[in-house]
């Protein structure tokens, strides 16, 4: 628990491996809303630039149509009204168009990332515009309240949310890129509260075109045979005796004949087959013979015994809905039988006068089977279907219940404290397929993707792939771990490190403590300045009273957004030149940053074959102009506030100090319930980054989250299979709610 609060509040604080005073720091740069157009075009241009490439006689024309597009795009990002938008978003529109007659592929592919680009934003445009006529073209009222909610649907869409979309697009930093983000969905708050309390079709369009854009999924994970193999891929018999309706049987399991997931778009579907045998003594069959007008005859002369052996094969077939599981019996069979007989005591001359007729013992036994025979091959499939039936819907009002712990309604999805909705599930021979909008039950700043999946994650890697838009998922993450209470009980946290042999474990290197005050931290700063060892160090972070955000720009950086940053650190000697340059005799330094942007670089390092290293760099951090640096000695309710040439000196060479740290960890430690991660994709500036995982196979295999079916149907009244344990659910967060619906 106490690593689950130091990890929450640190991980935006010291990630980075250092946030102050970078070199030349600058903005981290914001991608373009249309950077998978731009992309497709510099891969058309490369071709024609590159050395020997056969000169195209289209290029110029092409060149011409291309800069055109960019051109639009430009305009349309740097438009500031709804109706400024919509000009350069029909001369799109048009191109787009045009392009569709053009038989080349690459053409093909700018008019598809085109297309994409557009139709969210053709979606909003419209909304917007039916919004807008739809206020506007109200009768008139004489009702100022009317009138004054009327003016503010208007004063809605053209300022509190025209404006943040405005800033978004015309965003040239990761900041101001995110500073809009948070206004508009702030805009989609608003909707979702006045949508909640009184629908109303135009503004409902409105919140639907918002989220389509800016809230889309954030997490897509693809699992091929080689994951969901293991887990779905199960025994659906168990030998051993089965009774039921009066008859014992005795059911010895064969091999495994089939699995496989089947095409499914509504949940994940798939299938088992098993072979078995079932043997039944049919212990009243003497009785059944009597009691037939025919077999009286028989039945006086002889005793009969009869036994059926049905070679059966059991298939079940499995859906794995947003809803819950649905399990579907179905089997074949070769049925067939053994009959025996005895004579009857004191039956000899009728037997003998049968004998005489050609109706000896051996042709009435034959006589029987081939009556009894087409009986127990038309009601033993139907009574084995029955009972399967029977047993899966009592099994599944168990199963059912268990999953709704964890599906909870609405294509929700809740594990502990975190959803995914607009929860996806699908199938293929191929693999599986999740997606959803993953989010923090609590919080403030829920976030989704903004930005679609780029053209290179459109193929999923084998094993198990997650692609994770980073940015909004760490926002999410942190905003609802920021809600607990064992986060919400810690001030500070105190960092110390020590100097460690090389190869020790990373937990003797250092030594974390929550809480820590003014004096303690005094004494472990002396302490570190006894020791006269640059690796001994003692620092103290005040937990920020946000969480951080964390987006991607346009190089590729994991970009973070710090608030309120302030940290403790051992003062220089004053007798030092450091000391002397900072012109203060204090024991510690107060860094107090209001606002900080951070980016990092990352990259994973094999070392060896299956081992994985990642190695993260800060590369630039960018402290608000309102920063400044406090001397402390002993009463820390008397800092001396240093000038700011200083100040930034002293920024300057803590994050020196700290970015001369290497952030490293190794992916090899990670403890992923059997898996193990095979790859982390480069941060493409969309914010989507993949990671790919594979089954660790010296570690257990994962608990069958479906049914695992047993016990199959029996002879003649046959039993069908049993499902075993599926996943449990949560609770649902409680919906926003706020607008009023223009008077009609």
């Amino acid at each position: 628990m106490q690593r689950l609060v130091t990890a929450t509040i640190l991980t935006g604080v010291l990630a980075a491996s250092g946030l102050f005073g970078g070199r030349g720091a600058q903005a981290a740069p914001a991608p373009s809303s249309y950077s998978n157009v731009e992309r497709s075009i510099a891969t058309i241009r490369t071709g024609w630039d590159r050395p020997g490439a056969p000169e195209d006689p289209n290029a110029p024309g092409w060149n011409l149509f291309f800069n055109a597009i960019l051109d639009d795009l430009k305009s349309y990002s740097t438009a500031t009204t709804p109706t400024a938008r919509l000009i350069p978003l029909n001369r799109l529109y048009q191109m787009s168009a045009a392009m569709a007659a053009a038989p080349w592929q690459p053409a093909q592919t700018v008019r598809e990332e085109l297309r994409a680009w557009l139709r969210p934003r053709v979606r909003l445009a419209w909304a917007e515009r039916r919004l807008d006529d739809t206020v506007r073209g109200l009768p008139a009222s004489s009702d100022p309240d009317v009138q004054a909610n009327r003016q503010r649907w208007v004063d809605f869409v053209d300022n509190d949310l025209g404006k943040s979309l405005s800033d978004y697009h015309a965003a040239t930093t990761v900041a101001q890129r995110q500073s809009a983000l948070d206004g508009i969905h702030q805009a989609l708050g608003k909707l979702n509260q006045r949508n909640a309390e009184r629908p109303w079709q135009p503004s409902g369009e409105l919140q639907t075109a918002i989220n389509d854009l800016f809230n889309k999924p954030n997490l897509d994970i693809t699992a091929d045979l080689s994951i969901v193999g293991p887990i779905f891929d199960q025994n659906l018999v168990v030998s051993g005796p089965i009774y039921r309706k009066g008859y014992w049987s005795q059911v010895t399991a064969g091999p495994k004949t089939g699995f496989g997931l089947l095409p499914s778009d509504e949940g994940i579907a798939f299938y088992n087959s098993q072979a078995l045998q079932s043997t039944t003594p049919i212990t009243d069959f003497q009785n059944q013979i009597a009691s037939d007008e025919q077999g009286q005859r028989a039945a006086k002369l002889y005793q009969f015994t009869a036994t059926t052996i049905d070679q059966a094969e059991q298939t079940i077939y499995a859906l794995l809905r947003t809803t819950g599981l649905s399990l579907t019996p179905a089997a074949t069979h070769n049925v067939n039988a053994q009959i025996c007989s005895t004579p009857q005591a004191g039956k000899g001359l009728p037997r003998a006068i049968g004998g005489l007729l050609g109706f000896n013992q051996n042709k009435i036994t034959d006589m029987v089977y081939q009556n009894a025979l087409p009986q127990f091959q038309q009601r033993i499939p139907v009574e084995a279907q029955e009972e399967a039936e029977e047993r899966i819907a009592g099994e599944l009002a168990q199963r059912n219940a268990d999953i709704q712990r964890f599906l909870i309604g609405n294509d929700i999805l809740a594990v502990e404290d975190f959803l995914v909705s607009g929860l996806s599930l699908r199938s293929r021979p191929q693999a599986v397929y999740v997606g959803g909008l993953f989010q923090s039950k609590t919080g403030d700043k829920q976030r989704g993707a903004d930005a679609p999946q780029p053209p290179q994650l459109a193929v999923p890697a084998p094993g198990l792939t997650a692609d994770v838009h980073l940015g909004s998922v760490l926002t999410s993450a942190l905003d609802g771990l920021y809600q607990r209470d064992q986060v919400r009980a810690v001030d500070n946290v105190m960092i110390v490190t020590h100097d460690v042999p090389p190869g020790a474990p990373p937990a003797q290197a250092v030594t974390i403590t929550t809480n820590v005050d003014y004096p303690t931290y005094l004494k472990a700063v002396e302490e570190a300045v006894k020791a006269k060892n640059p690796k001994i160090q003692a620092l103290r972070i005040r937990k920020p009273a946000q969480p951080p955000e964390f987006a991607a720009d346009a190089r590729g950086f994991v970009v973070a957004i710090l608030h309120d940053l302030e940290i403790d650190a051992p003062a220089p000697d004053p007798s030092s030149r450091a000391g002397s340059i900072v012109g203060a005799n204090a024991k510690v330094l107060r860094v107090k940053i209001p606002q900080a942007e951070a980016a990092l670089s990352y990259k994973v390092e094999s070392a060896s074959p299956g081992s994985h290293q990642l190695h993260a760099k800060l590369e630039e951090f960018t402290p608000s102009t309102a920063s400044q640096v406090m001397a402390l000695n002993d009463d820390e309710s008397k800092p001396t506030t240093l000038n700011r040439f200083s100040g930034a000196l002293v920024i300057s060479t803590l994050a020196a100090k700290l970015r001369s740290q290497p952030i490293n960890a190794n992916l090899d430690n990670l403890r992923l319930r059997g898996f193990a991660v095979e790859s982390i994709s480069p941060l493409d500036p969309s914010g989507w980054v993949r990671v790919n995982l594979v089954r660790a196979y010296d570690t257990p295999a994962p608990v069958n989250p479906v049914p695992d079916l047993t016990e199959p149907p029996i002879q003649p009244d046959a039993p069908g299979p049993q499902p075993a344990a599926a996943p449990a659910q949560a609770q649902a967060a409680p919906a926003q709610t706020a607008l009023a619906t223009p008077a009609q």
